[in-house]
């Protein structure tokens, strides 16, 4: 096992700038993962033949941490001192094991009938729960606009815990062209909507939206909409956070298509 002991270790400075720096994952296609759950997630996807295991002199004699290095086959793997390590990872209890692995590309699951769509959703956390809770139910895209949060952030990958290693996803688009020929029900949640999530009829394909956790939906996306819902509260508050949101709206269409297979 090799050691890194110097911060001007090739491989020590791009895990740095992987975690901080949404242009460096896209100019050299990416990403680092933190800890055990993200790894071994991405591991059974994709494999980790490729990667670069950056481990603590604590995390290595974690039994997690050596399952993951007998049953990788890394092409590189490296041991650092504790304050090395601190360095690059983005946990307040960092479990001692990082790897920089390629950016997934995940192929589109057909027919593409379940899409979700989010228009400028900036948090980081509040992505990566949505897109875990979309995979979780089912969903067969995600489409993010321009001003959306990085999906491969450190933070998004986290919130997200496996979900961008499954979930295909589009980046950067212009909505109106993510929508296009799409043959569905496309809808968004509005306080002032008239019709609940729990009326209308999600067995069908359908597309999405969800805005982001300051101004909603733009005025310009709300043009494509054809279907305004509302999620039925207590009146106690005004509106849910945007991953809440997501949670009641997927699961409602997963559950009204259980019920139809069954019936």
């Amino acid at each position: 096992m090799d050691h890194i002991s110097s911060r001007q270790n090739t491989h020590f400075k791009l895990a740095r700038k992987l975690a901080g720096s949404a242009r460096e994952r896209a100019k050299t296609d990416q990403i680092l993962l933190d800890g055990t759950r993200l790894i071994g997630a991405y591991a059974a996807q994709c494999g980790l033949k490729e990667s670069t295991l950056l481990i603590s002199e604590k995390g290595f004699s974690r039994p997690e941490v050596q399952q993951i290095l007998q049953s990788a086959s890394p092409r590189h793997a490296f041991v650092l001192p504790e304050e090395l390590f601190a360095e690059i990872s983005q946990v307040e209890t960092p479990e001692g094991i990082a790897a920089i692995v390629g950016i997934p590309s995940v192929e589109a699951r057909l027919p593409d009938d379940f899409r979700i769509v989010l228009d400028g959703v900036q948090d980081p956390g509040n992505l990566g729960g949505l897109l875990r809770t979309a995979a979780a139910a089912g969903a067969t895209s995600a489409h993010l606009a321009k001003g959306c949060a990085d999906p491969w952030s450190p933070r998004s990958l986290r919130g997200g815990m496996g979900a961008q290693f499954v979930l295909p996803l589009r980046e950067r688009i212009d909505i109106q062209i993510g929508l296009a020929g799409f043959n569905g029900e496309v809808i968004a949640t509005s306080p002032r909507a008239r019709q609940s999530i729990y009326e209308l009829d999600l067995t069908g394909p359908v597309a999405m939206i969800f805005g982001s956790e300051g101004r909603g939906i733009a005025d310009e996306t709300l043009g494509l909409v054809s279907q305004l819902v509302h999620i039925p509260m207590t009146g106690m508050m005004e509106s849910l956070n945007v991953a809440a949101a997501a949670a009641v709206c997927c699961f409602e269409r997963l559950r009204q298509r259980d019920r139809s297979k069954q019936s």
